[in-house]
């Protein structure tokens, strides 16, 4: 998936929506920008990592 890519299959936010996370074993919580807490359980774990890292979407662990 090319790093420009602001957006995740099966995923329903951009990343620019996106302020943190925290992630467990296939949960991923996430913070949005609004405030909001969503939780997303991605069929391929390290590739949404990935995608939130090369978006500098903040790890809060």
């Amino acid at each position: 998936m090319p790093k420009s890519t602001d957006t995740y299959p099966n995923f329903d936010y951009k990343a620019g929506e996106l302020n943190k996370y925290i992630a467990t074993a296939q949960m991923i919580t996430i913070m949005l920008k609004n405030g909001e807490i969503i939780h997303y359980f991605p069929e391929d774990t390290a590739n949404f990592l990935q995608w939130l890292c090369d978006h500098g979407i903040k790890d809060i662990k």
